[in-house]
């Protein structure tokens, strides 16, 4: 068997459908909220919080099963059911129109696969084992929580926040390499675990060489 290739998409109004209405298809729901995805959820019957999204415009519920024809203009498409019949069904059409799709729990049928994530705001870790080990995937996903935490993802905000200020002020490709490099080389992480926002600030003046004006 082929190697899975990992990437990340863009999802920002893309328009997403999920095929079903249980636990499975709210926690695939949740997990593309943050997306920015345009997300349709297709079942005859869904959970109370995937009602209380859809009248918070997080998503838009069609109250019947799958039809043919449901995949039009769709980007990728999660089918979460145990309907072995609907789930056949969405991934050949899926496949005729050249659709992403997942069929939750049925690797044979998906043109890709999620692995597990660790997240913290833009910093992310994907484990996947190809379908091999789910158990070993989350185990190695708990055990990297506990590794990364929550101020990775501020960590993560600030070398981007300087990258930028970098990129606009320093024109040597050379000497910005340096810097980004220094950036991660050098005591940041530690000191925003202690919250010295003043040594934080101090610390990438010295590096970048010039006085910053970022929020921490």
């Amino acid at each position: 068997m082929a190697s899975y290739y990992p990437v990340y998409l863009d999802l920002k109004n893309k328009k997403c459908v999920i095929v079903g209405g249980g636990a499975v298809a709210e926690r695939k729901a949740s997990a593309l909220f943050p997306t920015g995805a345009k997300i349709c959820l297709i079942s005859p019957t869904y959970t109370p919080q995937l009602a209380q999204w859809s009248d918070e415009k997080k998503l838009n519920i069609i109250n019947r099963k799958y039809q043919a024809g449901d995949l039009a203009g769709v980007f990728l498409v999660v089918c979460a059911t145990d309907n072995e019949d609907v789930n056949r069904q969405v991934a050949a059409d899926a496949e005729r129109l050249g659709i992403l799709v997942n069929i939750v729990d049925v690797p044979e049928l998906c043109n890709f696969i999620v692995p597990s994530i660790v997240k913290r705001g833009d910093f992310i870790i994907s484990i996947s084992t190809g379908g091999n080990s789910p158990a070993l995937a989350k185990k190695t996903r708990k055990d990297l929580e506990q590794k990364f935490g929550g101020e990775y993802g501020e960590y993560v905000e600030l070398l981007g926040e300087c990258r930028r200020l970098v990129l606009d002020r320093i024109p040597d490709i050379k000497k910005r390499s340096r810097i980004f490099q220094a950036l991660v080389d050098s005591d940041l992480l530690f000191l925003i675990k202690q919250g010295n926002r003043n040594k934080l600030k101090q610390c990438i003046e010295k590096i970048i060489g010039f006085n910053v004006d970022i929020i921490f």
